[in-house]
């Protein structure tokens, strides 16, 4: 019951550096719909909204207004992520 927690940081923040190292390693940003549950979910806590269309591509709501395909919304979240591990907002 300890562990309730920290069950928030091992979701997207648990598996990011993974994604990274395979997009860079394959040189493939394919992604699979647990990433972009965990990247949605994650952008949430950070506040920033993002809603299914039913083209498959994301509405992505505040500064950055947007419709993104899955992998550019998980890069989405990479970002914010890094700038967060590195201090700096996100932009």
């Amino acid at each position: 019951m300890g562990t309730t927690g920290t069950l928030p940081t091992a979701g997207f923040e648990a598996i990011a550096d993974t994604i990274m190292y395979r997009w860079s390693a394959e040189r493939d940003v394919w992604v699979s719909p647990s990433e972009i549950a965990q990247a949605r979910a994650y952008l949430e806590r950070a506040g920033v909204v993002t809603s299914p269309l039913p083209d498959g591509r994301f509405a992505v709501g505040g500064g950055t207004a947007a419709t993104l395909e899955a992998a550019r919304l998980v890069l989405l979240g990479l970002r914010h992520l890094h700038a967060t591990r590195t201090g700096r907002r996100s932009a």
